[in-house]
């Protein structure tokens, strides 16, 4: 996962100004351990991000630590910082990713209100798509929810074909604008979120129609800053209900089939 510029900044502006903070922590760092809170409380001062939680790792002296800019290892003393995947090479399993799949069911839960869902008549799996409203796959997978029409390559003719709502998929948005806060896209998915009826909305903006500006509370721009914690890197990305990622788009059929050996 790429370090944001302003994780970077921070970085660079704390470590210079906290240098007594670890001096004070050093005393500690002799046992290997540090207390799980005075972590929290030191790497949130010294990166400027927040904390969600401190864990050890089968590591002796690492600690991992899942923040609003997705999952880091750090030394006891807070000193050295590691960014990557842990792998456990004996079960041959992503300890990162497992960790980061919690931390997804977790922090979903308090973005279930703000979601924009399409709910299957019989629903056998529910997938949350990080989308944008600009996207040409995304678009795609909105336009594939129910029934539809897709030319058949061998015989060259229309054949209706059940989507993902229809194969008993439950699709849940939330909002990605991919270009960031300063795109178009941003301001339409505020204004989309802010529509008396979101999941029309977002219909009409994926069919490219023009949507009126509308203003209120949203929090558009926490979804997107929970999409960057998780490695969302475009869209569409979906997240599974065990808290897996699947980027990219999937054809309803395909996905159901993932989902169903998966």
């Amino acid at each position: 996962m790429k370090l944001s510029k302003a994780l970077l900044l921070s970085m660079s502006l704390f470590g210079l100004s906290l240098g007594s903070v670890w001096s004070a922590q050093a005393s500690e760092s002799a046992t290997g351990k540090l207390d799980p809170l005075k972590t929290q409380q030191v790497i949130e001062a010294r990166l400027g991000v927040k904390v969600d939680s401190v864990a050890e790792t089968p590591l002796p002296g690492i600690y991992e630590i899942a923040t609003s800019q997705g999952m880091f290892y750090v030394s006891p003393d807070g000193q050295y910082l590691l960014q990557g995947s842990l792998f456990d090479l004996v079960n041959r399993t992503n300890l990162t990713e497992q960790s980061m799949a919690k931390l997804r069911i977790k922090q979903l839960a308090s973005f279930e209100d703000d979601m924009i869902v399409f709910k299957a008549k019989d629903e056998k799996h529910v997938v949350t798509v990080f989308t944008d409203t600009s996207c040409g796959y995304c678009r795609k997978l909105h336009h594939e929810l129910y029934t539809y029409q897709e030319k058949n390559p061998q015989t060259k003719k229309l054949e209706t074909l059940p989507g993902y709502t229809d194969l008993g998929i439950t699709v849940r948005y939330l909002a990605f604008p991919r270009g960031g806060v300063d795109s178009p896209a941003y301001g339409q998915m505020q204004s989309v979120w802010c529509s008396e009826d979101k999941a029309a909305a977002i219909g009409e903006a994926k069919n490219g129609k023009a949507i009126s500006p509308v203003s209120c509370k949203n929090n558009v721009l926490q979804q997107y800053q929970l999409g960057e914690a998780f490695g969302v890197r475009g869209t569409p990305a979906m997240v599974l209900e065990d808290g897996s990622m699947l980027p990219g788009y999937r054809p309803p059929a395909a996905l159901l089939d993932f989902l169903e050996r998966s």
